[in-house]
């Protein structure tokens, strides 16, 4: 016998729940994800080893599914099998929901699922390369004044309307793989663990980053008019004070090798970048 591959359906939300609960809050909460997009991996006993389904980006060129394959120990010395079963299930699924008038990629994380022999195989080649900054808490933090002009506090947006602003903003500086939807932000607000700290001139949002309780300070933007007066850098030492407060020692974010400019005021902020994290594509 081999794996089997079905489709997600309700009686199995105990069991997607018990394998990964990021997975579970996505399809219960999130209204980007919807279950014709979800296919579940059993075993020879029946046992669910491995959810997969496809986050869905965009940039100005092309559509973009990331695959996500979130696993048990049951999964650990089976991986090429799981990849294996799902990939067509993968490639059917982006057929079915691509826009025919736009490119499309389906895109892997090579670090993330191992094997890049597995996607170079099928056709993958490098798409992007990325790092993650760390850097500690334990140094001191840097001192840095607020520009005359703006002010800057914790953002809740409270409203759906402040909710799509923002959204609509951050989505000029961020697209492709980390595109964010109105739905995401929503889904991310919904617990305790997102924590927004945004700059305004008067009413208007001119820049912003978010921190999560897991020591990221992310998502960093400033419009270009406000760009090279110390903004982005007073908003880092919020999201730095932010975490000091929570009791974190060490802060880390997602940057893309080619955004030299973002990679040198990190730099200038203390952070090193151990991690190197290589995107596979495909086109469809």
């Amino acid at each position: 016998m081999s794996l089997q591959v079905r489709p997600y359906r309700s009686e199995f939300e105990e069991t997607v729940k018990n394998l990964s609960h990021k997975a579970w809050i996505l399809f219960k909460y999130n209204r980007d994800y919807d279950h014709q997009r979800m296919s579940c991996v059993f075993n020879e006993d029946g046992n669910l080893i491995c959810v997969g389904y496809l986050r869905h980006g965009i940039a100005d060129s092309h559509d973009v599914f990331e695959v996500e394959m979130p696993t048990n120990e049951l999964a650990l010395n089976r991986m090429d099998e799981v990849r294996a079963a799902l990939f067509p299930t993968f490639i059917e699924t982006c057929q079915k929901l691509r826009n025919p008038n736009k490119k499309t990629k389906l895109v892997a994380w090579k670090d993330f699922y191992g094997d890049r022999a597995f996607y170079e195989g099928k056709g993958f080649s490098h798409f992007q390369t990325y790092y993650i900054a760390r850097r500690s808490l334990e140094e001191p933090v840097p001192e840095v004044r607020t520009p005359v002009g703006v002010h800057v506090k914790y953002h809740p947006m409270e409203s759906r309307e402040e909710r799509i602003q923002y959204t609509e903003l951050e989505n000029q500086f961020y697209q492709g793989v980390v595109y964010r939807s109105v739905n995401m932000l929503e889904w991310m607000m919904g617990g305790p663990e997102l924590h927004t700290i945004s700059a305004f001139e008067g009413d208007a949002l001119v820049g912003s980053v978010m921190c999560w309780q897991t020591g990221a300070v992310e998502r960093l933007f400033v419009i270009p008019r406000w760009r090279k007066k110390g903004l982005g850098r007073l908003l880092i030492t919020k999201g730095f004070e932010y975490h000091l407060k929570n009791g974190r020692n060490e802060v880390e974010t997602l940057v893309h090798e080619q955004n030299k400019e973002a990679m040198s005021l990190l730099e200038s902020m203390g952070y090193t970048f151990p991690v190197k994290l290589v995107l596979m594509s495909m086109d469809i």
